[in-house]
């Protein structure tokens, strides 16, 4: 994360160029600033961790891929009680964490996109724009089980959880813009203007 933030910087100060004509929309460059963090984290997070699973192997591929909806979800939620010597907490902790992870970390795409391209506003684009990048992970995790010989599991819930997230931070970033127009919050109509 760190090569790709001083990277954008490096690239950004080459590139911009203010002048007195046009000055700087610094909100606008903080925004894409935060994108392009956001995005450095979105594949450090689900491309770049240390492998934790079984070796990938042929035998094993069912293991690796759940094209099913919802499977992996009930799945868990039926061994609440059962798993882990019966620690309910601590499976119900573990069900959290996946698919809560899983959503907010895509609530940040469905907010910023609309913030940064004044061309896609409307929530059929930002769901397509999250199952086109979801589906691309879920695509690269299977790609590294098959290189890199570690089981990382494809899973259809992933993508819904994702898609989900993307579509709450796009509702989030709606919300927040007709708050704006609303009460006239002068700094919030800049959200719309970038």
């Amino acid at each position: 994360m760190i090569a790709g933030v001083i990277s954008y910087l490096l690239i950004w100060g080459l590139m911009t160029k203010p002048s007195k004509q046009k000055p700087m929309n610094w909100f606008s460059e903080l925004t894409k600033f935060l994108f392009v963090l956001y995005c450095l984290l979105v594949v450090s997070v689900t491309l770049f961790p240390l492998p934790i699973g079984f070796p990938f192997t042929f035998e094993n591929l069912s293991a690796f891929i759940n094209l099913i909806p919802l499977v992996s979800i009930w799945k868990q939620i039926s061994l609440i009680g059962t798993a882990y010597d019966g620690d309910v907490l601590f499976m119900i902790g573990l069900i959290i964490r996946n698919v809560g992870g899983n959503i907010l970390l895509f609530v940040p795409l469905g907010f910023l996109i609309p913030i940064i391209w004044k061309n896609v506003r409307y929530l059929k684009q930002i769901f397509f724009i999250g199952i086109g990048i979801s589906v691309t992970i879920e695509l690269l995790q299977l790609l590294e089980s098959f290189v890199g010989g570690w089981g990382r599991v494809t899973d259809i819930d992933d993508v819904i959880c994702n898609v989900f997230g993307s579509v709450l931070g796009y509702l989030l970033y709606d919300l927040l813009l007709l708050f704006s127009k609303k009460y006239q919050v002068r700094i919030l109509h800049r959200i719309y203007k970038v």
